[in-house]
């Protein structure tokens, strides 16, 4: 029984046990990456000779996989100072650096970048990437909405929300991260639209008509000013509606007409009164006179 257990055990070490091939196959592909490096980037390789990338290659490749070759091989020599300054974010950087070369280097070179980055995905880094110090603060504090929206809009418009963010009318406006959540999806004919409007969009109405249906407004089908005066207008005829006394009013106008008719009754017996004795009032104060 103890000599199966011990056959038993060593299979199960050879199984698991590093391929030599397979580590021989790593080194391979290091040092082919480090000729290339040192023939691209020949000026930030400096000193270093092949042999010394190739470890450092080759500790990337098996931390980090394709993406570790990917970046060093889009950066270069650089990568190895990034990755080890960017600390928990070292996979983020890594990403980064693989997919975007140098174009993610102002993020990639921040910790709290990478942190964004971390927290709300490719949208995030795309829009720092494309916006650079614009970007991060409005992420950091509206999330994915904010970096949809950027992702979505021209460098003038993230200007203009930027704009919005520091004078307070976005906060104004209110119900924030919806409204660019409209922006990330209808990109700059979104913030055109929110900029021309950002005044009527602080009334509550306007804005909920909005964001319930841009597409009209954006597209200018629908009437902004139209919609704000009749969800204004209607509210108001409502509650006076529901506040008056219609039996009082009803009553009141019972009492005039009759208060009418009896004055026209009152007029017009006087004339009844002439024309039955046959002396008008005129001549009975003319024989008076005569006399």
């Amino acid at each position: 029984m103890t000599t199966r257990l011990l056959l038993l055990g060593i299979a199960i070490g050879i199984c698991f046990a590093p391929s030599p091939v397979h580590a021989q196959g790593k080194a391979a592909i290091a040092r082919e990456l480090a000729e290339y490096v040192t023939k691209k980037f020949g000026k930030d390789v400096a000193d270093e000779s092949v042999e010394t990338l190739s470890r450092k290659i080759e500790t990337v490749f098996v931390r980090y996989g394709d993406d570790g070759l990917a970046a060093v091989k889009n950066v270069g020599p650089r990568s190895f100072r990034i990755i080890e300054e960017a600390g928990e974010y070292g996979g983020e950087s890594v990403k980064l650096m693989a997919k975007h070369g140098d174009e993610a280097a102002w993020v990639v070179r921040s910790q709290s970048r990478l942190a964004v980055f971390a927290k709300y995905g490719d949208d995030a880094a795309e829009s720092m990437m494309k916006h650079g110090e614009f970007a991060e603060p409005l992420i950091g504090k509206y999330g994915g909405s904010a970096a949809a929206a950027l992702k979505g809009v021209s460098s003038q418009n993230a200007r203009r929300i930027a704009m919005l963010e520091d004078t307070g009318e976005l906060a104004a406006i209110g119900r924030t991260p919806e409204l660019l959540a409209v922006i990330g999806k209808y990109g700059d004919a979104a913030m055109d639209f929110v900029w021309k409007n950002k005044g009527a969009l602080t009334v509550a109405a306007a804005l909920a008509a909005f964001l319930s249906d841009p597409e009209p407004f954006i597209s200018g089908t629908s009437d902004l000013a139209q919609t704000i005066g009749t969800t204004l207008v209607q509210p108001i005829a409502q509650e006076v509606a529901r506040r008056t006394n219609w039996t009082l009013i009803f009553l009141i106008l019972i009492a005039v007409a009759c208060g009418l008719a009896t004055l026209r009754f009152w007029v017009k017996v006087p004339k009844r009164t002439a024309t039955a004795t046959g002396r008008p009032r005129v001549a009975e104060e003319g024989d008076e006179h005569a006399d």
